[in-house]
């Protein structure tokens, strides 16, 4: 059985070996469809983290000890993840060493290649992270690699990577599920305390992003200067 660094990939079931299945990341276009060659992982790895975020405005109040807070939108998911790469000999339980070392930069570059701007999109690729049943959407924002182990010439055959995603959305896959209902004509609203021209946009128009709509309708420059009592018109869509 191969063991590197306390990592077993695969079962050694007398003479069989039965390899696991291996997480691997696809290359994909706008559209979903592949856009490069798949890289596969060496190892699995041990564990992953999916992290979700919300964004609020504080706002200070001056007839209130504590400032209030406006939600202004959510975050995108994150998936990070910590990878490890071994390119040295493989030892088997049977004390036989059938695989070469190799330099694990050269793995490693298939990943760095995912940070890089693709000429075609002038941006990084998209890419989806496959294993089990995770899959991930999204664009690599953070690749940070440490080599450990070196042959006596200095070539690298041991790394680790950081890696972390953030999920890729199209305009039209965050359209929420329940529809919201458009206004059909112009409202008047009044500014108070606990409801700001955000709050407004979220109530009428099912997008608290959409308060720029209200600003520049209503010729204000900095919502958080709108003092309360302000009556605010609320465009139709």
């Amino acid at each position: 059985m191969p063991t590197v660094n306390g990592l077993d990939e695969f079962l050694d079931l007398g003479s069989h070996m039965t390899q696991v299945t291996k997480a691997k990341i696809k290359v994909i276009d706008r559209n979903g469809d592949k856009a490069g060659e798949d890289i596969e992982v060496l190892f699995n790895p041990s564990e992953y983290t999916l992290s979700e975020a919300s964004e609020y405005t504080v706002r200070r109040r001056s007839s209130a000890d504590a400032p209030s807070m406006m939600y202004t939108g959510g975050k995108a998911t994150t998936l990070s993840m910590e990878l490890f790469f071994y390119t040295g000999p493989m030892i088997y339980a049977s004390g036989k060493s059938e695989v070469a070392a190799t330099d694990v930069s050269k793995k490693i570059k298939e990943f760095e290649e995912l940070v890089y701007i693709n000429g075609e999109l002038h941006s990084p690729p998209i890419v989806k992270f496959i294993w089990g049943s995770l899959s991930f959407k999204g664009v690599v924002t953070e690749l940070q690699s440490t080599f450990m182990k070196f042959t006596e010439t200095g070539m690298p055959i041991q790394a680790k990577v950081k890696l972390s995603l953030t999920a890729y959305y199209e305009v039209s896959e965050k359209k929420r599920i329940s529809p919201f209902e458009s206004p059909d004509r112009t409202k008047c609203r009044m500014v108070r305390e606990d409801y700001s021209i955000w709050d407004m946009a979220q109530k009428e128009y099912g997008d608290v992003s959409k308060w720029k709509i209200i600003a520049s309708a209503n010729n204000i420059s900095n919502p958080l200067d709108v003092p309360p009592g302000t009556v605010v018109k609320i465009p139709a869509l």
